[in-house]
């Protein structure tokens, strides 16, 4: 049985056997954990309901003389897969393990840019923490690669995993990204293993996460308006300073005594993006593979769970448009994955067309 299966049966067996986890204090809460446990969008304490959230409503509540958001679970996981189904069991335990490295004086440095959890119960559904002042992402510069590299090779070094670091998920103040959302972040071994997969997934680490979930996207929906040279500009600096923060998970990866196998892994990813970033061609090459591997990737994701949005059908659109116009470089380059390798440009390009139909099925409802 593979990890992620063994993963995911114990997560169903825990949340079938009634047990309990709590982080925390109740006697910290400022309103009763069974109120919390029961806020709606009308509550007379909430001042603002975000109820879009797939697995859990979000509320930024005003008691005790100061702000908090409250995630309240879902009824029925709007994600149909296992591991939307038990997103929440696992926000709690990663909370737990979170604040455990944040109470440790020789860890806290490490973690100020994920929020702080003021109590969480399982088996009531809620998990509350201080409200950051904060909105998505809207520019992506030195200061937002700095912050949130270094929090993921501190979080991957620390044994934690993170899969989802969508646009929702990491907010800025403008002065410090915030992460607050963990359901999809998962326990591993740094030491022996890529991520939480072991060995088998190697194409998936932390900043391709961030690509595949954020920065691509962001790119795809070129908010700012920039033409293809300015979308370079944008790609080359978020490659240097991932670079930077990924030698340094190199080096921290030997003193810790990883495996060979591991140290190979890293270290191959960090001498590609060295050497694209040489030279313009070589930079253009890698810019190309990457957009459609995080493309495909977060396509892949929205069809799995089953939560298609309009920019979900642009992806599979960029997708076809590559494969048409750039076959053979990603052929050669090793820009095909998950058995697109073994077949023909026009098998690709139907594939990708009919991904593009499941991706209209699988529509969310617009509210």
């Amino acid at each position: 049985m593979s990890l992620e299966k063994e993963r995911q049966q114990s997560q169903l067996a825990f949340q079938a056997s009634g047990q309990q986890i709590e982080v925390g204090e109740k006697s910290a809460l400022p309103l009763p954990l069974e109120q919390l446990a029961h806020t709606t969008a009308h509550s007379e304490y909430v001042v603002k309901a975000i109820e879009s959230g797939l697995t859990a409503y979000v509320y930024r509540l005003q008691a005790g003389g100061r702000h908090w958001t409250l995630k309240r679970k879902r009824a029925e996981s709007l994600v149909k897969n296992v591991d939307g189904q038990t997103s929440f069991l696992n926000e709690v335990q990663r909370r737990r393990d979170i604040t455990a490295l944040q109470r440790n004086p020789e860890t806290a440095p490490l973690f100020t840019h994920i929020v702080e959890t003021q109590y969480a119960s399982f088996l009531d559904g809620v998990i509350l923490s201080p409200w950051i002042e904060g909105e998505r992402l809207q520019r992506f510069d030195g200061r937002v690669y700095d912050q949130l590299f270094s929090t993921i090779v501190n979080l991957e070094l620390h044994g934690l995993f993170e899969w989802d670091f969508c646009p929702g998920n990491v907010l800025d103040d403008g002065r410090k990204i915030f992460l607050f959302d963990f359901g999809y972040m998962y326990r591993f071994d740094p030491r022996q293993h890529y991520n939480n997969n072991g060995f088998a997934t190697p194409l998936f680490h932390g900043v391709e996460r961030f690509e595949t979930r954020n920065f691509f996207d962001h790119l795809l929906r070129n908010p700012h308006g920039l033409d293809a040279q300015g979308l370079f500009g944008v790609y080359r600096e978020e490659k240097t300073y991932a670079l930077k923060h990924y030698e340094n998970k190199l080096q921290r990866l030997e003193a810790m005594k990883a495996v060979e196998p591991v140290l190979q892994w890293q270290g191959a990813i960090n001498q590609r993006w060295r050497q694209a970033l040489r030279g313009n061609d070589s930079l253009h090459k890698l810019y190309l593979i990457e957009s459609f591997r995080s493309n495909v990737l977060d396509l892949f994701d929205d069809l799995h769970g089953k939560s298609c949005t309009p920019i979900t059908l642009k992806k599979a659109e960029f997708a076809v448009n590559t494969l048409r116009e750039h076959f053979t470089l990603l052929r050669e380059e090793n820009g095909l994955f998950f058995g697109d390798e073994t077949k023909t440009q026009d098998e690709l390009i139907l594939k990708y067309q009919e991904l593009r139909a499941k991706a209209v099925e699988y529509q969310l409802p617009t509210s």
